[in-house]
């Protein structure tokens, strides 16, 4: 037996590539649950209260700095960070200079932050975390640090050149010193003990 040809022509598909317009449309508003992925929606999970305790100590200490020092603003998710029309993430903290100040907008940060701080989670693969690490250098983020619930470490990185360098990984009584926050200084235990 024979098939009957197809009145219709095939159709070739292909995936759409969103945008962050179409990430704003296709999200709940505020929700922090969503990311942009080189245009593709991705669901988080939920922080854990350790999550939330490590980004509530870390920030209060860092943002008691930089109001201190009248540096810049301090901001933590759920904060839209468009670093351009495919890429929206939200980083657990992030910092915008005073000088910068202009992409801080009205509904979102538009342009890469100086300073982002990412606080892992079991849901973090390291696919994930090279992305969002080569989307954070490729768009100038001066300083990076990742936050390892599990090792308790900071990895701390600056960019050199175009590159996010690692400076260290910092544990136990080790000392964090910001190359961005001028004069910002953290123990990895007070980031990890009350």
């Amino acid at each position: 037996m024979t098939a009957m040809p197809s009145a219709y022509p095939a159709i070739k598909t292909r995936k759409k590539v969103l945008t962050y317009d179409d990430y704003v449309a296709l999200t709940p508003p505020d929700s922090g649950e969503f990311e942009l992925h080189n245009g593709k929606i991705i669901q988080m999970a939920s922080p854990t209260p350790a999550h939330q305790r490590a980004v509530r100590r870390l920030s209060r200490k860092m943002d008691n700095h930089i109001e201190a020092h009248h540096l810049g603003e301090l901001f933590f998710a759920p904060m839209d960070t468009q670093f351009d029309k495919f890429n929206t993430f939200q980083p657990d903290i992030l910092f915008v200079a005073a000088a910068r100040a202009g992409i801080i907008g009205e509904k979102k940060i538009d342009g890469a932050p100086d300073l982002v701080v990412e606080v892992l989670s079991e849901s973090n693969s390291q696919q994930e975390m090279s992305f969002k690490k080569h989307i954070y250098e490729s768009h100038a983020v001066r300083e990076y640090w990742v936050v390892n619930l599990r090792k308790n470490t900071v990895t701390q990185y600056t960019n050199t050149e175009g590159e996010l360098m690692p400076v260290k990984i910092h544990s136990g009584a080790d000392v964090v010193e910001s190359q961005v926050l001028a004069g910002f200084k953290i123990s990895v235990q007070d980031i990890f003990e009350p």
